[in-house]
């Protein structure tokens, strides 16, 4: 929008100055290129200002879940070493007799497991076999429940690996990341690749909080976290887990989105990532594999299309896609950075929305 005023940054600059988020970076546009693309604000407020850029990575946490692990399942099964309506138990014994011995591959990418939403699963251990047990001793929620949990997709990074005998962050560098060309995206692990990422929390005090008395004495971070997840559960996995771990550009996150539109890119057929763009049912709540209906998002709920599929990042990160237009929405944040606030970021989301989906 060279020459003119561009409301979507005009919006996320009035959002900085409120106190939002310290920065921000977004990509609008569809596959012949951004009509709306920048980034504004800050990457880091401390312990010493650095502005945000326009290829500034950002801790992208649960996107990781659709553009990692929910297209790396698909594509393992289009290859048939992979079926989605296999039960978990099979590959985690640790399931079998429990409430969760007849849930399905696709029930855990569709959010319909049963499992709570969260745990801290670093409590009981970090590694593979503790997670997993923490997982197949938790209450499991009412039959037929639909509810957003990363336990699932904790799970479901387990398989990935055992599947294809690869680590997740090399199957996703190998079978997304080169192939589409990807510049500044992948896991950060506990390296640094990412160390001039977008910063998040100063500590976990958030999530300290939030696992109260079961984490008493577990050693939490304290310094200000930057490129290494922010998410506990996936930094208790060396920061490298099918439910957050994944770090990005909004270009590059762009590029992801474009490719579930149109997976040829990936070595995939067209459909194949059709369980991603549409769920089986539109009754209210239900889920596409990886991604959630518009028309169940209140940050986008009658900005969008109903049909529109996306997801967000606890850090302040989301995803759109609208295949009846087609457009793509990316806007990455550090909302969370240096602490996470005591206000809904819907409002900033569903603003940002209405001033893209304008243009």
């Amino acid at each position: 929008m060279s020459g003119r005023v561009d409301p979507v940054e005009t919006f996320l600059i009035g959002q900085i100055r409120a106190g939002a988020m310290p920065g921000a970076a977004w990509w609008v546009g569809d596959r012949r290129g951004a009509i709306s693309r920048g980034s504004v604000g800050h990457a880091a407020v401390t312990p010493r200002l650095e502005p945000a850029r326009d290829d500034t990575p950002y801790d992208l946490a649960s996107l990781t879940k659709p553009l990692a692990t929910a297209i790396l399942a698909i594509a393992l099964q289009s290859e048939r070493r992979l079926d989605l309506d296999s039960p978990l138990a099979v590959w985690f014994p640790s399931l079998r007799r429990t409430a969760y011995d007849r849930a399905t591959v696709r029930d855990a990418g569709m959010h319909r497991a049963r499992f709570p939403a969260w745990m801290p699963l670093y409590v009981a251990g970090t590694t593979r076999e503790a997670y997993v047990d923490a997982i197949a001793g938790a209450p499991p929620l009412a039959e037929d429940a639909t509810v957003y949990s990363d336990l699932g997709y904790v799970l479901l990074g387990f398989l990935l690996e055992s599947v294809a005998g690869a680590s997740l962050e090399g199957l996703f560098g190998e079978r997304i990341g080169r192939r589409l060309g990807l510049r500044r995206c992948g896991f950060a692990g506990t390296g640094q690749a990412f160390a001039d990422a977008a910063a998040t929390e100063r500590g976990n005090a958030y999530e300290r909080k939030l696992a109260g008395e079961a984490a008493k004495g577990y050693a939490f971070r304290t310094e200000v976290i930057r490129g290494h997840v922010h998410d506990a559960n996936a930094w208790g996995l060396g920061g490298i887990a099918g439910h957050a771990g994944l770090f990005g550009t909004a270009a590059d996150v762009a590029s992801v989105a474009l490719a579930i539109l149109d997976p040829a890119g990936l070595g995939l057929p067209g459909a194949a990532l059709e369980a991603m763009r549409r769920p089986p049912s539109v009754e209210p709540g239900r889920r596409t594999f990886g991604l959630l209906r518009a028309a169940d998002a209140e940050s986008v709920r009658g900005v969008l299309s109903d049909d529109a599929v996306g997801h967000f990042g606890f850090t302040g990160t989301s995803l759109w896609i609208d295949p009846t237009v087609p457009r793509i929405y990316v806007l990455l944040t550090n909302r969370v950075h240096p602490v996470v606030p005591g206000v809904d970021f819907a409002r900033t989301r569903h603003g940002f929305h209405a001033a893209a989906a304008a243009l």
